[in-house]
């Protein structure tokens, strides 16, 4: 019945295609970087979470999860202490899932390199999922505020201003 609920929303929110058409447009010259992915997530025969993808494979690509099960490598947000490290970060629907949001930012920016660009979709308007780990949802003015330390930050929002279903955030350092 989950299943089912889940494919229904995917149909009829489309998020998801939101965000896959801004990274792959992102993704599409990006070479010879060093990527790092958080929540790279599982690998079913569904569904590939994960937007490795996406991406040139002249790039250095890191999957990581929390989850060690998936197979990835495991990374915490709130834990990593990287500095100056990787030229792309994709967090990719994992925000609302980090109950210490501010600190996995913050760790975020660190592990950028100087113009590296954070890649950060998040949800709005979508019910709870992967419960009891469905914290946060987050506004366009949040999500300015928490990014304020980046020098540019672009955000494209999916459905209108009043009512948008998911923000697709390039955030550069």
């Amino acid at each position: 019945m989950i299943k089912l609920f889940r494919t229904l929303i995917h149909f009829f929110i489309r998020a998801r295609q939101f965000n896959n058409r801004c990274l792959r447009k992102f993704a599409c010259e990006v070479k010879n970087k060093k990527i790092l992915e958080l929540g790279s997530g599982e690998k079913t025969e569904e569904m590939n979470y994960s937007y490795k993808r996406f991406f040139d494979n002249s790039n250095d690509f890191i999957q990581s999860d929390i989850v060690k099960e998936y197979g990835h490598k495991v990374i915490d947000a709130t834990k990593i202490d990287y500095q100056n490290k990787f030229d792309i970060i994709l967090c990719m629907n994992v925000l609302e899932h980090v109950f210490d949001f501010h600190k996995a930012i913050d760790n975020i920016y660190k592990a950028l390199v100087s113009g590296g660009v954070a890649i950060i979709t998040v949800p709005i308007f979508y019910p709870l999922h992967a419960e009891p780990n469905d914290y946060w949802r987050f506004t366009e003015y949040s999500l300015r505020k928490l990014l304020k330390k980046f020098s540019r930050i672009k955000i494209k929002r999916y459905g209108i201003r009043q009512y948008p279903f998911a923000y697709y955030i390039e955030a550069k350092k």
